[in-house]
């Protein structure tokens, strides 16, 4: 049967043919399917990296502006102090409190406009500190998010605290005036 031999050939082929289609034909369309879960998971990544350095941008943005509104509210000095007619007698040096927080909260209303509303920067309250000589003022910055991820919301908003003292004299003069 030389014919019998050349039929189990043609058949043996046939099959290892139609096993070697199904074993990859089940496979068609995988690397599809990884290539948009990289993708996705990489967009995903993308956007966190970029939220969260708005979000640290933020965070040092609303320390910046809280320090600098501090500093403006105690540059606001009783005139009648300096000239030694204050009231306490004591201290040549007193921030002029009904106007210091005027000008910190100027200082802030700057900052806001300045950055062409991608951010804002409001004023929560600048209070006399422990010591009368000393401004405490608290911002919040709030910052869009560029890729809307949940773990941000819809947006990042920053608080920071901070205080300055008003001090007489310079380094090498730490004397009263």
């Amino acid at each position: 049967m030389p014919g019998g031999k050349l039929l189990t050939a043609t058949v043996r082929k046939a099959v290892r043919s139609a096993a070697h289609s199904n074993e990859h034909g089940a496979d068609r369309g995988s690397v599809a399917v990884f290539t948009a879960a990289f993708a996705v998971t990489v967009l995903l990544l993308i956007g966190l990296l970029v939220d969260g350095g708005n979000a640290l941008n933020a965070r040092e943005r609303a320390a910046d502006v809280a320090e600098q509104a501090a500093r403006a509210a105690v540059t606001d000095l009783s005139i009648d102090n300096l000239h030694g007619q204050g009231t306490t007698g004591t201290e040549a040096v007193a921030i002029a409190w009904k106007t210091a927080c005027t000008y910190a909260l100027q200082t802030v209303a700057d900052y806001a406009s300045a950055t062409g509303g991608v951010t804002g920067a409001t004023m929560t309250h600048c209070v006399e500190g422990m010591n009368p000589l000393t401004a405490v003022v608290t911002v919040t910055v709030t910052s869009t998010p560029a890729i809307a991820l949940p773990v941000f919301g819809s947006s990042i908003t920053m608080t920071a605290t901070q205080s300055a003292t008003a001090e007489c004299g310079n380094a090498d003069q730490q004397e009263a005036c």
